[in-house]
């Protein structure tokens, strides 16, 4: 078998609710989807994200990785061969990004598991965990909106919910007392600062949270290695690095460096499956445990192959709420586990109208 085409397409697709952050408002995800074809007729299908401007690369500069460089590259080669294949995708951009290598590696997943005609969890080891763990996203809201979201969410059957803070101390103080206060102990509460904190504003902001009550875990409330070393010395609950997990080296650093309890992992970041799989196992030996963001569409079908094959994968991350999906049939949580699809390869079909149709008002 042999690849004989690649196209890309950006989608901007729309959240229900604009994401608070740290490093913005985020009304909608910009997308890139590929599809990888072969002269046995399977077409696999993949799809990275663009998080700038905040972090990471450009819808735009993905899109050209993938169509100029990558492409020209992989053209004529074996879907089969994903090892090789990555180093050749990797130095084809100069190994400067992987968020365009991802795209292309859950697309030979795909086509391997169909022409072999088994899901993808069965090649990466077959199935260890239920899936992937999920929380509920409590979104940063003034302060009677997110009690009034919490109470819908606790009424829900939710018990773990992950809110945003790193914005101004003394607000994020009083917004999370009045938020306990209303609540209590109904739920426990994962606070991503997204590295909003210095050192100094995370220990004042911390201790005093864990005073409050009610802390599940904190996630990368600042930038550095060093802090965040800082940080898992002085704090009682478990801290999670995010933005710190970028690569198979960057897990060995954490853990030499004790910088985190747990590792969140976005493995748009990573450059594919392969690569997680390598990260997860290095955390393993480093007794790291690990969440992973199930975003949707096709990365919510690799993420939960990923999570089902992997035996350490035990914390819950949160399933994004988009407006709309890419998909022909939606590829929703059942519950609060995300489980694989079945079917060959990654499970899910590509709806090519609605996508060429986000991708036009893209253009």
């Amino acid at each position: 078998m042999k690849i004989t085409d690649m196209t890309s397409y950006i989608a901007s697709i729309p959240r229900q609710r604009s994401l608070n952050t740290y490093y913005g408002d985020i009304p909608d995800t910009k997308t890139i989807t590929v599809l990888v074809n072969t002269d046995d007729g399977i077409t696999g299908i993949g799809q990275t994200l663009s998080h700038a401007p905040h972090y990471g690369d450009t819808a735009e500069s993905i899109k050209n990785n993938i169509d100029n460089h990558i492409k020209p590259a992989i053209l004529g080669q074996d879907p089969f061969d994903i090892e090789h294949l990555f180093e050749v995708m990797y130095k084809s951009i100069g190994k400067s990004t992987r968020y365009p290598v991802t795209a292309i590696e859950f697309a030979l997943w795909d086509i391997k598991g169909k022409a072999l005609n088994v899901p993808v969890y069965n090649l990466l080891g077959g199935k260890c965990t239920e899936g992937a763990p999920l929380h509920g996203l409590a979104d940063r809201l003034s302060i009677d909106e997110s009690i009034a979201h919490i109470e819908k969410l606790s009424a829900e059957g939710w018990t773990w919910l992950k809110s945003k803070i790193g914005f101004d101390v003394d607000t994020d103080l009083a917004w999370y007392q009045a938020i306990y206060e209303a609540v209590g102990d109904k739920v426990k509460f994962q606070l991503d600062g997204n590295t909003g904190y210095t050192l100094g504003e995370a220990v004042h902001a911390l201790t005093q949270m864990e005073g409050i009550g009610g802390i599940a875990l904190f996630e990368q409330p600042v930038l550095y290695l060093d802090e965040m070393a800082i940080l898992t010395e002085r704090l009682e609950s478990p801290l999670q690095a995010d933005e710190a997990v970028t690569s198979p080296r960057s897990v060995y650093e954490i853990a030499r460096s004790h910088a985190a309890h747990v590792l969140h992992f976005k493995i748009e970041k990573f450059g594919g499956l392969l690569q997680a799989k390598r990260m997860a196992a290095i955390g393993e030996a480093a007794g790291l445990e690990l969440s992973v963001a199930p975003y949707f569409d096709i990365m919510a079908a690799a993420a939960a192959h990923f999570a089902v094959s992997t035996p350490n994968v035990k914390w819950p991350a949160g399933f994004s709420d988009m407006g709309d999906t890419l998909l022909s049939n939606p590829y929703l949580p059942d519950g609060q586990i995300l489980t694989p699809p079945e079917k060959p390869g990654l499970g899910v079909d590509i709806d090519e109208d609605k996508m060429k149709f986000y991708a036009s008002k893209w253009d």
